[in-house]
């Protein structure tokens, strides 16, 4: 999917600025003081645990991990809410702590007072009563559009402002006619008004989309391009209404650009409607790596706005003088310098095998026949459906997949800077090779990988079992304790382990580890008392803190050592997820350097080379 930089969209932009609607969400008004859907749903499952555990809102800091993770736990055993990151988490959460129309409508007006418009919304009301912008649709209940336009009309003189008109759910009537008549320019508040008496949050609200409003939105993207920012995608009724207008010869006239700060963060409902619109022949670009009020400045920027206005949305002043100063300048400290947690990834695979088989089914489905079928392999769609990258036997993968027509194509090249699903795929293959033929465990989740050390079993022969002493040795000596165990007081196990990333840095990739102590809590007779549970989780997260406290600078330090010891030494710095047989499959092998990366100067500089090496 072509990819635009905020600038450049902002100059195309300012050669017709009337020819785009704009679609809004909770993010655009994050600036501004209003708390973002992530931030709410944050506070609703803090609310919830605290109600449902009897433990006081104020004890609970939700911006604490152990916190956040003790709250994820709870959940995760009620089971009452969805997954978390799904879709339908913000609506299932709201209803859940507000079950009444009335009470969430209250919260809503609480939370809209908090905000005040930001620059984004300085720009965005200037070219509404400038007609500079026909009209805006909204996810959003608070005011800020509208206010923002109101304010910047008062700036022009009477017969040069536009009357912007606003309509919601209560007042509908309002966009139709606007529509019809070409009376722009128009607000849309597609879910509501603060002030509305009916607003749509829960999932049986956002099920459908008013009729009126969303004719009046699918109309309008027949006319004009359409600017997505700060919307998640998260309610089906407007994900529907966007690709309704593709089944229209008149669609997107002028294209789709949709905000986001990484692509691999968007939800699948978006990247399958960009990729259904950009097959439709509809031109799609992200503009990537910027923030509302980034791209609004950009656009100010650009675009011809009335003198008054340009002093409203940027507060200008006098100039400010300039004089060249001399600076000062000292010779560099060769201290201090600080240690990473980060190997450098010196080599990783370019390429995986190519497997075509049935678009239609999702790699959930695709990694459960591979388990079904007892076949080791990483797996994962290459850009679009039915097109798989995959490591691993060729045979046993293509015999696991048979029922979905499975075929081997060759190879498809990997490019995670430029791919978001290659560096998925590579990430998954990394965690696979770093446990190859060590007793380490790969925890794969959807919130970040980690690793862990394996417990012992009681059937390793004498061999394994001095091999793996041999291997742990020193980490179990950088500790101080057991690597794994029980955790006191509790039917918790423990495992000490390192969380996994991959980052871009320095123009060099670098396999990022943070140490960190996993608690499994295994299901016992207690778990049905919610209550002795809640302790024996308070209990696990209480002793795991106190065993992470006392570990100082020089603690750490010999952590560090003993995991690139294990990491890089033991199997040497090159690894492989899987070994085969020439011609059998891809193997994914990896290649990582011994020395941890410094702060500047840097891991390569003269001052850390071994004897001019």
């Amino acid at each position: 999917m072509k990819e635009i930089s905020g600038r450049a969209f902002a100059t195309r932009f300012a050669l017709n600025p009337s020819s785009y609607a704009w679609l809004l969400g909770a993010g655009a008004s994050a600036t501004a003081g209003i708390p973002t859907g992530y931030q709410m749903i944050q506070e609703f499952r803090a609310q919830l645990y605290a109600s449902e555990t009897g433990i006081s809102s104020r004890e609970i800091d939700s911006s604490d991990p152990l916190w956040q993770e003790r709250i994820d736990l709870h959940h995760e055993r009620k089971g009452i809410l969805p997954p978390k990151w799904s879709p339908p988490e913000y609506s299932r959460a709201f209803e859940a702590l507000y079950p009444t129309q009335e009470d969430r409508r209250l919260y809503i007006k609480r939370q809209v007072s908090k905000g005040s418009p930001s620059l984004g919304h300085k720009v965005l009301g200037s070219l509404l009563c400038s007609s500079q912008t026909c009209c805006v649709f909204t996810t959003n209940f608070d005011p800020l559009i509208e206010d923002s336009a109101t304010i910047a009309a008062q700036l022009l003189p009477s017969g040069s402002r536009a009357s912007v008109t606003l309509a919601a759910i209560d007042n509908s009537a309002r966009a139709e006619t606007c529509l019809r008549e070409n009376e722009w320019p128009l607000i849309v508040k597609l879910h509501g008004d603060y002030q509305s008496t009916e607003l749509k949050n829960t999932d049986s609200e956002l099920l459908e989309q008013d009729e009126r409003l969303r004719l009046v939105l699918t109309q309008s993207l027949h006319r004009f391009g359409l600017i997505v920012v700060g919307y998640s995608g998260r309610d089906d009724s407007v994900m529907q209404a966007l690709r309704a207008v593709l089944a229209d010869p008149l669609r997107y006239p002028k294209g789709i650009y949709w905000l986001c700060q990484e692509p691999a963060k968007l939800l699948p409902a978006v990247t399958e409607f960009l990729s259904e619109a950009d097959s439709a022949g509809v031109d799609v670009h992200l503009v990537c790596a910027t923030t509302f009020d980034e791209l609004l400045g950009n656009i100010a920027d650009v675009t011809e706005l009335a003198q008054p206005l340009v002093h409203h949305v940027f507060n200008s002043e006098q100039p400010v003088a300039l004089a060249s100063v001399a600076l000062e300048r000292y010779p560099a400290l060769s201290a201090p310098i600080l240690r990473l947690s980060a190997l450098p990834l010196v080599a990783m695979p370019s390429s995986a095998r190519k497997i075509t088989l049935d678009p239609t089914v999702s790699v959930t489905e695709i990694r459960a026949l591979l388990k079904e079928n007892r076949a080791k392999g990483v797996v994962g769609f290459a850009g679009k459906p039915g097109v798989l990258a995959a490591f691993g036997d060729d045979e046993a993968l293509i015999r696991a997949l048979s029922s979905l027509g499975a075929k081997l194509s060759g190879e498809v090249s990997l490019n995670i800077s430029k791919d978001p699903w290659a560096k998925g795929v590579i990430y998954d293959a990394l965690m696979r090779a770093l446990c190859s033929e060590l007793p380490l465990s790969a925890r794969l989740q959807a919130r970040g990988h980690s690793l862990s050390v394996s417990w012992l079993y009681p059937g390793l022969s004498a061999d394994l079992a001095e091999e793996r002493r041999q291997q742990l040795a020193k980490l179990r000596s950088a500790y101080g304790t057991d690597l794994t165990g029980l955790v006191p007081g509790t039917t918790a196990r423990y495992a000490e382990g390192v969380w996994i990333r991959l980052e871009e840095a320095d123009s060099h990739w670098w396999v990022v580890f943070e140490p960190a102590t996993f608690i499994d809590f295994t299901k016992t007779e207690r778990d049905g008392d919610s209550a002795l549970a809640a302790i024996e989780h308070r209990n696990a997260e209480d002793w795991r803190r106190e065993r992470w406290v006392q570990k100082y600078n020089h603690k750490w330090s010999a952590i560090f050592d003993a995991w690139v010891e294990l990491l890089t030494y033991f199997k040497g710095v090159k690894r492989r997820a899987y070994r085969l047989e020439d011609g059998r499959g891809i193997g994914a092998e990896f290649e990582l350097g011994p020395r941890t990366a410094r702060s500047r100067p840097s891991h390569d500089h003269d001052s850390f080379q071994v004897r001019g090496k």
